[in-house]
């Protein structure tokens, strides 16, 4: 690093042998250690050699005078998935220094990324590659693309970047060594792990009052400042319970997430209360409606809410019966339908099919229970919305004409 200082130095200096030579040697050796300290305090304190040079404490300077400029693409930094390749595309621009060294067209530019993968402070080398500047080009430059791969980990991480220019053959070790100057960017990437959210599966009494789900965030989701908050929405489908049968009422709303791993967030499903056995039924749970979609936060998970059959079944037995067993073709005969309920609760919504047998026509409802309906169609007999108390009946009669045989 010194003798490249020394070097620019003497050259500096010559350029100076004009100013001095006609004066005595004392003078001359006087003027000349002002010079030279005055070079180096230059050289040190550039702002435009703190742009170009890697900082010193990671990598050396060389002397090469050829100063092009690197841009990299908005890509480059941010979130991308654990184990992941990048593509990056990396510009080759003309010098920084206004008036400065240009590269010669088809000179080799060679650009370097370093990632520090294991976070000791030293970064290692990720990706090379070159192309041909072009000064001819508009703008001139040359443009090179290359792939990286982000480090595979179990949880959202951290790592510092750079992309340097190399102008040889040569590539530093660790981004650094004699050729490790120039102009360099640095950046930061966060290797992001699959963050999912899953609600549990629950089972609960149908009339025991609104049932609590939990979602779950697996995993933190971050970027380089820290973790993102987020909301999403979940909503209520049928399953094999159905909102049209007031199995339960539409359930709604938006959870917000810290970002934390492990944190969750809770809410409820409302059954509705019946007095019927039907069975155990299936409401289904939804989540949509992200609010972060740079993370690829997979929400796709759903929730099975079972409601379990709480009410007692019914014993239940039809009788029906006949006003006149030996009819004559034409007599109008009045069959009675009754539903009995021996318990232990009351029955609700029950429906009766039956059959009248052939030889009868111009079918009549007389009396049916109420609150339930009666329809008739050919010679079947629906009976529907029937309920029958503890020890109860329900009654329906009907009237058919016996037909010639």
């Amino acid at each position: 690093m010194f003798t490249c200082i020394l070097n620019r130095i003497a050259t500096f200096l010559r350029s100076l042998n004009i100013c001095i030579a006609n004066v005595g040697v004392a003078t001359r050796n006087t003027i000349s250690t002002a010079m030279c300290i005055a070079a180096v305090s230059v050289l040190l304190t550039s702002p435009v050699a703190a742009q170009r040079y890697t900082p010193a404490a990671l990598c050396g300077i060389t002397n090469n005078s050829n100063y092009e400029s690197i841009t990299l693409p908005i890509s480059i930094g941010g979130d991308y998935p654990s184990g992941s390749a990048l593509t990056v595309a990396i510009t080759v621009g003309d010098t920084e220094n206004p008036g400065g060294d240009q590269a010669s067209t088809g000179e080799t530019e060679n650009v370097i990324i370093f990632l520090d993968t294991d976070n000791d402070g030293t970064p290692e080398t990720m990706s090379n590659a070159s192309c041909a500047f072009d000064g001819a080009a508009t703008p001139v430059g040359c443009t090179v693309t290359q792939n990286i791969t982000i480090p595979s980990v179990t949880e959202d991480t951290t790592y510092r970047g750079r992309v340097m220019l190399s102008y040889d053959d040569l590539l530093p070790a660790n981004g650094c060594g004699d050729n490790s100057f120039g102009d360099h960017e640095d950046f930061q990437i966060v290797a992001d792990v699959q963050e999912t959210i899953t609600i549990a599966d629950v089972s609960a009494p149908e009339d025991g009052g609104p049932i609590t789900l939990e979602a779950t965030l697996s995993h933190n989701v971050r970027n380089a400042s820290g973790f993102v908050s987020f909301t999403v929405d979940y909503q209520t489908t049928d399953g094999t319970a159905s909102i049209a049968d007031n199995d339960y009422t539409t359930s709604t709303g938006s959870l917000t997430f810290s970002g934390q791993a492990g944190s969750s967030q809770t809410f409820t499903v409302s059954p509705m209360a019946d007095g019927f056995p039907e069975g155990d039924q299936t409401v289904v749970v939804e989540l949509l409606n992200l609010s972060n979609t740079t993370h690829g936060i997979d929400i796709s998970d759903t929730a099975t809410v079972t409601l379990v059959e709480d009410d007692a079944e019914v014993a239940l037995n039809l009788v029906k019966t006949v006003s006149d067993n030996s009819p004559n073709v034409g007599d109008a005969v009045v069959f009675t339908l009754q539903v009995n309920n021996s318990g232990p609760s009351e029955a609700f919504d029950v429906v009766v099919q039956d059959i009248v047998p052939a030889g009868f026509s111009s079918i009549v409802p007389i009396t049916v229970s109420s609150g339930s309906a009666f329809g008739v169609a050919g010679n079947t007999i629906n009976w529907t919305g029937i309920n029958v108390p503890v020890n109860g009946s329900a009654i329906a009669t009907f009237s058919a004409v016996v037909l010639p045989p």
